[in-house]
């Protein structure tokens, strides 16, 4: 191997890292790694699901019971979690919304070639219930 194809004086070896050096560094990495992670769940809020919401409701009441939590103290937590469930109803009803199976039959029955269209975003037991209720009109859904 010529030494003209690495830099440096041709006698010189390369530097060496101590394992203090590269414990240093991995430890930097670490920490890098474990800020990043913190940044991340950071950006998105812990908001307890439904069930959590529940048991967390339950538990108040049991310390409120046991004397270990004030009753205003319960009722500003309880307020709380009823808000997060709120929220969590609030979507639920917003992900039900839509088009009706009925008005949707009714959309295909005037343009049936849409059926292709909206199939990918319909459930089997709905392609099925479409394709009978086209049948029994004696209408071709598809």
């Amino acid at each position: 191997m010529s030494s003209h194809l690495i830099p440096g004086p041709a006698g010189a070896e390369p530097e060496k890292i101590g394992h203090d050096q590269a414990h240093a560094d991995n430890h930097d990495a670490g920490a890098n790694r474990r800020r990043q992670q913190q940044r991340q769940r950071a950006k998105k809020p812990d908001i307890p699901s439904e069930e959590d919401c529940l048991g967390a409701i339950v538990q108040v009441a049991r310390l409120v019971a046991m004397g270990l939590l004030e009753t205003a103290q319960a009722n500003a937590i309880r307020a709380s979690f009823r808000e997060i469930l709120l929220h969590h109803r609030s979507k639920t009803k917003e992900a039900e919304k839509g088009v009706s199976n009925v008005e949707l039959l009714d959309v295909l029955r005037k343009d049936p070639k849409l059926l292709s269209l909206f199939e990918p975003l319909l459930s089997q037991a709905q392609v099925e219930w479409i394709l009978r209720a086209g049948d029994s009109t004696g209408e071709d859904a598809a």
